[in-house]
C-alpha cells in the first residue's frame, strides 16, 4: 500500500543589476507543518517550487537575516503573504514578485544595502522554499545574530544620514551570517537583444522638489520581455538604455533620522510613457511634490495602524485574469504604525493594465476599536481624500482568548481578497494584538472583495479563517481560540469565487486527509502551530497511525496528513488514529487522542461531491472530488476568555456534524453522542448530562456537569464521543481543556 505524508513541525521588491557581490547572506528557513486552511483566490505563485501535500494546504514559514518572518499560505497553486515582523512596533518592507515570479519580502532597513552589501537573494521568498524543499536541513540564524546584524544596519544609516550622505554609504559590519546556497538566486530580465537601444534619462525628487535617492523599475508596457529591469537612482538622476516603445515605471525612496529609523517613504509613479524609435528621448520626470499623504476618513476617530499600497502593472501582451503573473510587476510598501507615505495621483494605463489597492488600517488608542479599509483602483487615486462611512462597513465583534499562562501579546491581521483584477493584493503585516481583549472592528464592503482574517496568539497557535465576505450594516461576533482546541477538519463556508482544495477528499484511486491540530470553536477557524511573540517555534509532537480494513498501513511521526493513491475501487473501511501534544508554555488543551472510523464504501449519500468548489489529489472532469464522510466536532464552552470556569455548573453546546465545504459532505444521521470529563488526568471519569436541542439526528446537544470547589487550579479533560447512521464515529480526548478557579 503506498502512502505519503506531509510534514509538520515548531511553526517583491526589487533586484538590482549589478556585479557579483563578495558578502552574500542567506536568510533561514523555518517550517510549519502543514495546515487544512480555508482557500482563497489570490495571485498564482509558479515558482513555489515546493511540494504541496495531497489534502488540504501548507503553511510555511520563512525566517530573513532580520528576524522578520513571512508566513506563506498555499492553497490550490496559489499563495497569500503575511509579513511577521521581528520586533512589534514601527516596521516597513517592500515586497515584489522579480521577471521569474519569484516574491520578495524587503525590510526597508535592509533597502539602502540591497545588491551592495546584501545579496537580494536573502530576501527572495520562493527561492528559499525551494532550497528547503530540496535539502534537509540549512543552517540557522540565531535571535542575536539577527539583532546584531539589524544594529549594524541602523548604526550605518544613521552614520550617513548625520554625515549628510546617502543612506547606504557606510558598509556595515557584519559577521556570524551563514552562506547562502548557491545558484538558488535568479537574475532578472533586463533589455531583449536584437533591438536598438535609446538612451533614457530619469529625474526624480522627493516632496521639497529636491534631488532624492532610491530605485526604479522600469518594464517596456508592449511586451515585458523587451525590457524589465531596476534602475537605481542617485542624486535624482539616472540614465539607461533600453529598446523603443511603450513603458512604466515606478520608484520608491525612503527617509532615515540619524538613529536609522525609518522617518517616510515616498512611491512615485508612471503609468504610461514613450520612449520614440528617432529624434530626442524626453526626460521621463517623477516629481515627488505631486505625491500626496495617505489620509482615509473613518466615522471614529483614528490614527493610523499601516498602510499597505500595491501597484501592478501589465504589458499588453498579458491575460488579464486575476493572478496572472506572466508580463507584469507588481509591488506592495507595507508600513507598520503611523509612518507618513505618500504617492502621487495616475490614470488608468493606455497599454496593458495598472491597478492599486490601498489597505489602511487605523484604530483608537486604547485598542477598543479599528478599521480596516480597503481602496482598489484603475491607476492610482487620490490618496489624501479617502473615507468610509457607517453604511459601507460591517461590523465584528472580535473575542479574543488566551492561554492564561502564555505571553499576552499575540497579532492579527487581515487582508483584503480580490477574485477579479489582476495584481492583487496578496501579502499584508501581522499587527500586535494584546490577548484576552475585547476588539470591534469595522471592515467596508467592495464589491467582489472578501476578507482573509488570521490571528496568533502569544503562544504561537496561529488561526486562520475561511474568507470573510462581509455586507454593509451586518454585525456578527467572532471568538478567536476559544478552546478547547482540538485536531479536525471542520466545516467550512466559503464566498462565492473562492477555490478551495479539500483537506478530507477521495477522488477515484487517491484519498487525502490533513488535520488541523488546534481547531478552535468557531467552525471555519483553522489552528495550526506557528511562532511566539518573541520567535520562539511553538513545539507540538504528533503521532497518526492508519488502518485499512483492520490492516495497519502505517504510521508516522509528526504529520497531520495521510493519503494514499492505490484505495479500493470497491471502497474500504479506514481507522486514523491521531495523538498530538504541545509543549511549553501551553497549560490548556497540552494534548489531544482522536480516532476516526469512516468508509468509502459508494453510498447514495446526495451532496457528497465537492465539484465545482475545489479541488483534490486525483480529481478530473469524469472524477470529481468527494468529501470523506468524516464526523466533526463543534464546541461552545462556558469559559472566561482566559480558558476559567469557576466551581458549579458547568455547560458546553456541543454540535456533531460531518466535514462539509458549504455544505457539500455527508449528511448523514447522528446516532449517538456522549460527554466525559475528568478532573484527576483521566484516571476517573464521569458522564456528563446530554439534551438534545434540535431533532434528535442533527447532532446538537447541551452537555452539563459539575466543576468541583478548588483552591488551586484544576485542569479538566474532556472526552467526546458520537457515531453515525453510515459506520462513522469519532472519539477524542482533549486534556487540560480548561482551567477551574477559585472565584472565577
Amino acid at each position: 500500500m503506498k502512502q505519503t505524508t506531509g510534514g509538520s513541525g515548531a511553526r517583491r521588491r526589487r533586484l538590482r543589476q549589478l556585479q557579483p557581490l563578495a558578502t552574500v547572506l542567506v536568510a533561514t528557513l523555518g517550517m510549519v507543518g502543514a495546515a487544512a486552511v480555508p482557500a482563497t483566490a489570490l495571485a498564482a505563485d509558479p515558482a513555489s517550487a515546493a511540494p504541496t501535500p495531497a489534502a488540504g494546504t501548507t503553511t510555511r514559514t520563512v525566517t530573513l537575516v532580520t528576524g522578520d518572518r513571512v508566513i506563506v499560505t498555499t492553497v490550490g497553486g496559489q499563495t497569500r503573504y503575511i509579513i511577521d515582523p521581528a520586533v512589534p512596533g514601527d516596521a516597513a518592507f517592500q515586497s515584489y514578485r522579480d521577471a521569474q515570479g519569484d516574491y520578495h519580502v524587503v525590510p526597508a532597513l535592509a533597502e539602502p544595502f540591497l545588491g551592495t552589501t546584501l545579496n537580494p537573494a536573502l530576501f527572495d521568498v520562493t527561492a528559499q522554499l525551494r532550497a528547503n524543499a530540496r535539502t534537509a536541513s540549512m543552517a540557522e540564524v540565531s535571535t542575536g545574530t539577527s539583532a546584531q546584524l539589524v544594529a549594524a544596519l541602523r548604526k550605518a544609516i544613521g552614520a550617513d544620514v548625520k554625515a549628510g550622505r546617502t543612506p547606504g554609504t557606510t558598509v556595515p559590519h557584519l559577521t556570524g551570517i551563514p552562506a547562502a546556497p548557491k545558484g538558488d538566486s535568479r537574475v532578472p530580465a533586463t533589455a531583449a537583444t536584437g533591438y536598438p537601444q535609446r538612451d533614457l534619462q530619469l529625474n526624480v525628487t522627493d516632496r521639497s522638489g529636491h534631488p532624492t535617492t532610491g530605485l526604479a523599475m522600469v518594464m517596456n508596457t508592449d511586451s515585458s520581455t523587451k525590457f524589465q529591469a531596476q534602475v537605481p537612482i542617485n542624486g535624482g538622476v539616472d540614465r539607461v538604455a533600453l529598446p523603443a516603445g511603450h513603458y512604466s515605471v515606478e520608484y520608491t525612496g525612503e527617509t532615515y533620522d540619524t538613529q536609522g529609523n525609518l522617518t517616510s517613504a515616498l512611491q512615485l509613479t508612471r503609468t504610461d510613457f514613450t520612449v520614440p524609435a528617432t529624434g530626442t528621448v524626453p526626460d521621463v520626470v517623477l516629481d515627488g511634490r505631486t505625491a500626496v499623504p495617505v489620509h482615509v476618513a473613518t466615522p471614529l476617530p483614528s490614527t493610523t495602524q499601516m498602510i499597505n499600497m500595491g501597484w501592478y502593472r501589465t504589458d499588453a501582451s498579458s491575460p488579464t485574469q486575476a493572478g496572472n503573473q506572466d508580463g507584469a510587476m507588481g509591488f506592495a510598501y507595507t508600513l507598520l504604525g503611523n509612518i507618513p507615505f505618500a504617492t502621487n495621483p495616475q490614470p488608468a494605463a493606455k497599454v496593458g493594465l495598472v491597478s492599486s489597492e490601498l489597505q489602511w488600517v487605523g484604530g483608537d488608542a486604547k485598542g477598543t476599536y479599528s478599521y480596516d479599509t480597503d481602496f482598489p483602483a484603475k491607476g492610482v487615486p487620490d490618496v489624501s481624500a479617502l473615507k468610509v462611512t457607517a453604511a459601507q462597513l460591517t461590523t465584528e465583534h472580535n473575542h479574543y482568548y488566551a492561554d492564561p499562562a502564555t505571553p499576552t501579546q499575540g497579532e492579527e491581521a487581515d487582508l483584503p481578497v480580490d477574485y477579479t483584477t489582476p495584481g492583487a493584493l496578496n501579502g499584508t503585516a501581522l499587527l500586535p494584538q494584546s490577548m484576552p481583549a475585547d476588539v470591534t472592528k469595522y471592515l467596508n464592503v467592495v464589491p467582489q472583495h472578501d476578507w482573509f482574517q488570521e490571528v496568533v496568539q502569544g503562544s504561537g497557535l496561529m488561526l486562520t479563517a475561511d474568507p470573510v465576505a462581509p455586507k454593509a450594516g451586518a454585525t456578527s461576533s467572532v471568538d478567536w481560540g476559544r478552546g478547547p482546541l482540538a485536531p479536525g477538519v471542520g466545516q467550512h463556508t466559503l464566498p462565492a469565487g473562492a477555490v478551495n482544495t479539500c483537506a478530507a477528499c477521495a477522488a477515484g484511486a487517491d484519498l487525502s486527509l490533513t488535520f488541523n491540530d488546534f481547531n478552535d470553536s468557531t467552525p471555519g477557524h483553522q489552528g495550526s502551530p506557528g511562532y511566539e511573540a518573541d520567535g520562539t517555534p511553538m513545539q507540538v509532537t504528533s503521532s497518526m497511525s492508519t488502518y485499512q480494513n483492520g490492516q495497519l498501513l502505517g504510521t508516522t511521526p509528526n504529520s497531520p496528513t495521510f493519503s494514499i493513491s492505490d484505495a479500493p475501487a470497491a471502497g474500504a473501511q479506514y481507522k486514523v488514529v491521531y495523538d498530538t501534544t504541545a509543549g511549553a508554555p501551553v497549560s490548556q488543551s497540552t494534548s489531544a487522542d482522536t480516532t476516526l472510523v469512516f468508509s468509502t464504501t459508494p453510498a447514495a449519500e446526495a451532496g457528497a461531491a465537492l465539484t465545482p468548489l475545489g479541488s483534490c489529489t486525483g480529481q478530473s472532469q469524469t472524477t470529481p472530488c468527494q468529501v470523506l464522510p468524516l464526523l466533526n466536532i463543534n464546541t461552545q464552552l462556558a469559559v472566561s476568555e482566559s480558558g476559567t470556569a469557576a466551581a458549579g455548573t458547568e455547560t458546553m453546546g456541543l454540535n456533531i456534524g460531518h466535514v462539509s465545504y458549504n455544505g457539500t459532505g455527508s449528511h448523514a444521521a447522528i446516532t449517538s453522542a456522549g460527554v466525559q470529563v475528568s478532573f484527576d488526568g483521566g484516571t476517573t471519569w464521569q458522564n456528563a448530562q446530554l439534551s438534545h436541542t434540535g431533532a434528535a439526528s442533527a447532532g446538537t446537544y447541551t452537555a452539563s456537569w459539575t466543576n468541583p470547589a478548588a483552591d488551586a487550579g484544576v485542569h479538566p479533560s474532556i472526552r467526546i464521543t458520537a457515531t453515525d447512521a453510515v459506520g462513522g464515529s469519532i472519539s477524542q480526548t482533549v486534556n487540560n481543556a480548561y482551567e477551574i478557579v477559585k472565584g472565577a
